[in-house]
């Protein structure tokens, strides 16, 4: 009888650790590494301009960092403040737009401010570091030419 319990115990904690084993006991989120970096506009710090760079590994959530209008660092969040991002090559959008009255306004070239057009990418290096995203073209005003101003270029032609 005391037997009978003894290996019914010893079950019941060799399925448990089992369990823990296969299922982990983790909050179910991907393993993120601190990173931080700069961003450089025609090889200068991108300054006095506010904004944020947004990292999009694939099959993770995005992390995504303030750009200091001071010097142009940020730091990644993924899923608490500062904490990072998955490692890995992943692409990068810089987003730098201001609103004036009703219309959206880029600070820096426009296709940079989505992934699929930026042709931006970092790598995060499995024990983190500082990653360096480069950006060129004119700074300021720079946005979409509207369906007015493109019919207006048609006609000059």
């Amino acid at each position: 009888m005391v037997w009978n319990r003894v290996r019914a115990g010893l079950s019941i904690g060799l399925v448990s650790c089992l369990l823990l084993t296969v299922t982990g006991c983790g909050d179910g989120r991907p393993a993120v590494v601190p990173a931080k970096g700069r961003v450089y506009m025609n090889g200068e710090p991108l300054t006095g301009y506010a904004g944020f760079v947004r990292v999009e590994p694939i099959g993770s959530r995005a992390a995504t960092g303030d750009i200091s209008e001071s010097d142009g660092t940020f730091t990644l969040t993924s899923f608490e403040a500062g904490d990072g991002c998955v490692p890995g090559t992943h692409p990068v959008a810089v987003i730098v737009n201001t609103t004036i009255g009703e219309e959206l306004v880029f600070l820096v070239p426009e296709h940079y401010s989505d992934t699929s057009t930026s042709g931006l990418q970092v790598t995060v290096a499995a024990d983190g570091g500082e990653l360096k995203i480069e950006l060129e073209g004119e700074l300021g005003r720079s946005r979409k030419p509207t369906a007015a101003e493109l019919e207006a270029d048609k006609t000059e032609l």
